[in-house]
């Protein structure tokens, strides 16, 4: 019975052995993409992104884009409002984080491993960014030259250095156009 039990134990440890490495693993993986894209995952607040769809006045069948979607909250949010909803993560974890949160709550919207700024936006209606000011910064030039005017920018929680805000929701929300 010593000796079963001896074995139980060896393989309890062996199978914790193999999860500390999965962990870190994923941990380096996360900082690896985190320090390379100078982009640092932060979730959205999930209380407060509701509460800016409830009240932002979001049209149905029009084109959502995150850039820098994280595990896809947002964009299923948006697709829960009838929009068609893309999301664009860098990060492979995330994306692929994101791939199976789509499987698992049969989504229709669609996510996309790439750097955000390889993405065409022209026929974006609204793209939500969550984004460190220095990166926006470094893009603001870039992507409004990119986009249509009728595009409506959602910065949560950071502003563009160089441009005008429209109107700013909750304090957080910070809506942009291309000519305003």
């Amino acid at each position: 019975m010593n000796l079963m039990l001896v074995y139980f134990l060896l393989f309890i440890l062996f199978i914790l052995l193999i999860l500390l490495s999965l962990y870190i693993l994923i941990s380096f993986l996360f900082i690896y993409y985190d320090i390379k894209n100078k982009v640092f995952f932060a979730p959205s607040e999930k209380r407060i992104i509701e509460e800016f769809f409830k009240i932002y006045p979001f049209e149905k069948e029009k084109i959502f884009f995150d850039l820098g979607s994280g595990d896809g909250r947002v964009v299923f949010l948006a697709e829960e409002r009838g929009m068609k909803a893309y999301g664009v993560e860098n990060n492979l974890i995330l994306y692929l984080f994101s791939k199976i949160l789509k499987k698992i709550k049969k989504s229709k919207a669609n996510f996309i491993r790439s750097d955000l700024r390889k993405i065409n936006l022209k026929e974006c209606d609204y793209i939500y960014l969550y984004l460190l000011p220095k990166f926006l910064e470094e893009i603001e030039e870039e992507i409004f030259e990119k986009i249509s005017p009728k595009t409506k920018i959602i910065s949560y929680k950071f502003k563009f250095p160089n441009k005008k805000v429209k109107k700013v929701y909750l304090d957080k929300f910070f809506i942009y156009e291309k000519n305003f």
